[in-house]
């Protein structure tokens, strides 16, 4: 009787350890991969030969669709835009969030509980609603139309992001290694830099992820604060698919649009490990 037991538990661990491998790869191929195949195939489908079914791949495929975004649109420069305002906004994250996530993380607050919740709100409000709100009160500022202007919004709609994982980050640290820093007679920076910076560096890599992608990706906000000065990817694309809307040419603007998250996720995954984004993570 003990040993059928034993047997069938045996059998049900060896069922799991090959099934469960494959049923995420099969999410991940339906999900993630699936979706950027079929883009990237109706993105090099030529107008003279329509892909429909019966067909597997398109017929004669070419590149007519990319050629003519990056020849009429100024994509170009707007990717350029896009890149410097997401790094500027993504370090002023990390320098705002900062002091704020120590105090939430180190610090015996009264309310801090309930203040981890208000700090999300912004990435619920809707987006427009938002970008509304920004909009007017930098343009009284004299920010409206202006890099500065996008930098602050995107700035502060990837807070809550860089905030919420620096503050888990420094609530996981281990208080014996603080207290053993301070029996050893370190000092402030002399702790930060051996090890605050060193802890929080997996969080910040994942905040900086999260407000990266948010930046490169936000619309609203660069249109009603930046258009038409101000020209980013989001702007010029969405633009561009409002007089050409074709599935032809929407694919060709959702690779533009993922292409910088996948390399730098890429990028992102030769300097840290799986680990420490879990952890980093696996509070929020």
């Amino acid at each position: 009787m003990h040993s059928a037991k034993r047997k069938s538990k045996s059998l049900t661990k060896k069922l799991m350890f090959y099934l469960l491998p494959f049923a995420i790869g099969i999410i991940f191929f339906v999900w993630i991969a699936l979706p950027l195949i079929m883009a990237l195939l109706w993105s090099l489908v030529n107008p003279e030969y329509p892909w429909s079914y019966p067909q597997i791949f398109p017929e004669h495929p070419s590149f007519y669709h990319w050629i003519h975004i990056f020849k009429y649109t100024s994509i170009v420069g707007s990717i350029g835009n896009s890149l410097f305002i997401a790094v500027m906004s993504m370090m002023l994250s990390f320098l705002l969030a900062l002091p704020t996530a120590y105090a939430l993380g180190r610090r015996p607050l009264k309310g801090k509980e309930i203040f981890k919740i208000i700090m999300l709100l912004p990435m619920v409000f809707p987006g427009m609603a938002m970008a509304l709100f920004l909009g007017r009160l930098l343009f009284m500022a004299g920010f409206s139309n202006t890099y500065t202007g996008v930098v602050i919004a995107h700035t502060l709609i990837g807070l809550p992001y860089m905030l919420r994982i620096l503050t888990v980050s420094f609530e996981s640290m281990p208080q014996e290694l603080l207290d053993a820093a301070d029996n050893l007679g370190a000092g402030s920076w002399t702790k930060f830099i051996e090890i605050y910076f060193p802890m929080i560096l997996p969080g910040f890599v994942a905040g900086s992820i999260f407000t990266f992608i948010t930046s490169m990706e936000e619309f609203n906000l660069s249109f009603i604060i930046g258009a038409p000065t101000v020209q980013t990817v989001p702007t010029i694309l969405y633009s561009y698919l409002g007089y050409n809307f074709l599935r032809t040419s929407a694919s060709v603007v959702a690779l533009i649009m993922v292409i910088p998250n996948i390399i730098l996720l890429m990028i992102t995954e030769q300097y840290i490990k799986t680990e420490y984004m879990g952890v980093a993570l696996g509070k929020m």
